[in-house]
Order: C-alpha cells, then sequence, then structure tokens
C-alpha cells in the first residue's frame, strides 16, 4: 500500500539515480513500476513472516512435547497457536494465492532463519511479560503481536540483512514496511478483523501521481534553478546537496503543476522527507527556502489550485 509519501520518495530515488548516473527516462519509470510491485512483494512477505512463526510454534510444541514442561508448551500454544491473529493469517486463502501469484517463496527456503526468530521471541523479556496472561483477552494477544513486531522484528538487523539479500531494493524499503505493518497490525487490533492488503498503491490515482511527479521534475526547466538561486543567495549552486536541490524542484513544481495537491501538504511532506533522508540541517534549510518561494509564489499568483488543493 504505497501512499504518497511513499512514492515521493520512490521518485526521489529516480531522480537522484538520474542525476548521478546516464540512466534514460523510460528505464527509470520501468523502475518505478518494478519498485512499487517489490515494495508490495516485501509487505505480503512480512504478513507471510507471521504464517511461518505460528507454523514454527506447532512445530516446536510436536518436537518438545517431552522435552519441555507442560507449562512451557502452554504458553506457546496460549499466545501462537491459540492466536486468533496467526490463526487467520495461517488460514488465509487470500495471502497463499498472493504468495502463489508473486512465488514468495523466501521465507520457506530458509526455515532456520523462522527458527532462528522464533527462538529469539520466546527468549525475550516481551515473551516472558505476557506469559501469564489471560487466555481469553483477545485484545492483549493482539498487543503480543505489535509489541513483538516493533521490538523485535522490526529491529532486527538478520532480517535486515536477509531482505537485502532477497531483492535490489528491499533494504531501502525495510523502515516504510515496517511502518506500514505495525500501522496494520493496530488496525487489526481495533476491528478485530485481519484485512490482508490486495492492492499495490493507496489510492488508484497515486501511481500516475507519481508518473506525472517524475516527468514534471525531469524536465527540469532553467527557470527553477533561477529560482532557487534567487532565494538561495548566500548558497553557491554546486554547494547545495544534490538530494536538497531534487526536494526543492520536486516541491517547487508540486506546488505550480499540481493543481489537486495542498501546498501544505507539499512543504510538510518534503520538509519530513528531508529529515530522513538528507543532513541534518537540511530540514531547516529546506523548510526555510520553500516558504520564501511560495510567499513570492502567492503575491505573484503563480499558485493554482483546485478545490481539493485548497483543503
Amino acid at each position: 500500500m504505497l501512499n504518497r509519501r511513499h512514492i515521493r520518495l520512490k521518485i526521489l530515488q529516480l531522480l537522484y539515480s538520474k542525476k548521478t548516473g546516464n540512466i534514460d527516462n523510460r528505464s527509470l519509470l520501468k523502475q518505478f513500476n518494478l519498485s512499487s510491485k517489490n515494495f508490495y512483494k516485501l509487505i505480503i512477505t512480512q504478513i507471510l513472516l507471521f504464517k511461518e512463526l505460528f507454523l514454527e510454534s506447532d512445530r516446536q510444541i510436536l518436537l518438545n512435547t517431552k522435552k519441555y514442561f507442560k507449562n512451557d508448551l502452554s504458553i506457546i500454544e496460549n499466545l501462537f497457536i491459540n492466536n486468533d491473529f496467526f490463526q487467520n493469517i495461517n488460514d488465509s486463502k487470500l495471502l497463499h494465492n498472493l504468495c502463489q501469484k508473486y512465488s514468495l517463496d523466501y521465507w520457506v527456503n530458509n526455515k532456520k532463519k523462522i527458527q532462528k526468530i522464533f527462538n529469539k521471541i520466546i527468549e525475550s523479556e516481551i515473551y516472558n511479560n505476557y506469559a501469564n496472561s489471560d487466555i481469553n483477552d483477545l485484545s492483549l494477544k493482539y498487543s503480543f503481536v505489535e509489541d513483538i513486531y516493533k521490538n523485535i522484528i522490526a529491529q532486527d538487523d538478520e532480517i535486515y540483512s536477509f531482505y537485502q539479500e532477497c531483492e535490489i531494493g528491499w533494504s531501502d524499503d525495510f523502515p516504510l514496511v515496517n511502518s506500514i505493518i505495525l500501522n496494520w497490525i493496530i488496525k487489526t487490533k481495533i476491528n478485530n478483523s485481519i484485512t490482508i492488503p490486495t492492492k499495490i498503491f493507496k489510492d488508484p490515482s497515486d501511481k500516475r501521481f507519481g508518473k506525472d511527479l517524475f516527468s514534471t521534475v525531469v524536465k527540469d526547466k532553467k527557470s527553477v534553478e533561477k529560482i532557487i538561486d534567487k532565494f538561495t543567495p548566500e548558497w553557491d549552486n554546486d554547494r547545495i546537496a544534490i538530494i536538497d536541490k531534487i526536494i526543492l524542484k520536486m516541491c517547487i513544481y508540486e506546488f505550480t503543476d499540481f493543481p489537486s495537491v495542498p501546498v501544505k501538504v507539499s512543504l510538510n511532506e518534503y520538509v519530513e522527507i528531508s529529515k530522513e533522508y538528507s543532513s541534518p540541517n537540511s530540514s531547516t534549510f529546506i523548510n526555510g527556502v520553500l516558504n520564501n518561494i511560495y510567499k513570492n509564489f502567492l503575491e505573484k499568483n503563480l499558485i493554482k489550485k483546485n478545490e481539493r488543493g485548497l483543503q
């Protein structure tokens, strides 16, 4: 479920590749389509991890019935086997079909990694804290899933490295996907039902937004360079970091060429993106420059927004 924040990041990455390498526009747009699909595949692969943990818990119980104390096994049964979240993931036909459709066999072919993750969970303080939880408290079991994901799975360097080996771009997408999955778990907990994501893009218009944004910025009129020069008088053009200049251009074009996108949304999005993907001082620099450009454009009546863009 790529939303517009993620799409802006994808386009930023493509424009950076365009600036630093000799790659034609058509190839970059194909890369946008491929990276969007791969992003979705990573989301489903992360959800499949829950299925594999459920299966591993069942396997552990069968293997260790005599080895473990009965109480130890009952905890695994309580938190995994009898947990509606894991059960529904395991039983989902849609998830099974998506797994087949995209050939998502990464975890199936790496059972030892699943075992290692499972062992990290049952050896963790989080697991011990939930060991004596109420077996009938469904909300508590969803909280268990949320806690192990946020504090163990999303923080696991070995999972990150594993994904780095699986698909190009997955290591870059991992933090974004973790945020999506965590929000999905919380939403599932609130709604008390599991809905497997079926769309790559959150909204049908978002894919077109991404392509239009790329096509608009990549044309890169010289007038935009002059605008940036005008509002950064203390900076030589070459001294502005490449990533910062691309961010400035993307936002400027959203001001003038995307009538349905509110100015405040564009400003906030690119300032937040700069905090994560540029230097420590970039967000302050970008925020100041863009606000001054916006005020100037407003005075010259250069910003045309439709009803949606004025919200």
